[in-house]
């Protein structure tokens, strides 16, 4: 690899870690709008809810945009040291050890294991935001009912499950 090829790829390495770094940064935001959103769903706030919902719909783009960036530059990067470009991190990390960039590879490794808890926190909060709205859907389901005029109860069967009865009165 040429000199300039050499401090090509310290700078596109650079850009890499810097990347990752706004990965983390914007997913961080995304699981603070998400909890943001649980809130206003606990609080009927509906007018904050929209606005949380917009500003995460723009950070999703965002991210997009980012991930777009990240293959572009992962392709550059995999030219430059004449491998073959693969989807899997583990790859690259690999090759840049085996080039002596192990420094980066770390770094890249390290905020990539935050970036997959953070992704993890996100999808979990989501998992309860939309339990919080199937459970509301349900209510208001119940309650329409209710105003046409069916009367809806629950009995058990002896093994314990619940069972729908719905009358009319």
């Amino acid at each position: 690899m040429s000199e300039l090829q050499t401090v090509e790829l310290k700078l596109k390495l650079s850009e890499l870690v810097m990347l990752w770094r706004n990965f983390c940064e914007t997913h961080t935001q995304l699981y603070e709008y998400t909890c943001d959103e649980y809130i206003h769903l606990l609080a009927s706030d509906i007018e904050n809810l929209n606005e949380t919902v917009s500003s995460k719909l723009t950070l999703l783009e965002n991210i997009n945009t980012l991930d777009a960036q990240r293959q572009e530059l992962t392709h550059e990067i995999t030219g430059l040291l004449g491998i073959e470009n693969h989807k899997k991190l583990s790859h690259l990390t690999s090759a840049l050890k085996a080039n002596g960039e192990t420094d980066t590879a770390t770094q890249i490794e390290k905020l990539n294991l935050i970036l997959i808890d953070i992704i993890e926190k996100v999808q979990e909060q989501n998992k309860k935001n939309q339990v919080f709205l199937n459970k509301a859907i349900l209510s208001l389901q119940d309650l329409r009912e209710s105003f046409m005029g069916k009367s809806n109860y629950k009995t058990y069967s002896a093994s314990g499950v619940a069972k729908n009865n719905s009358t009319f009165r």
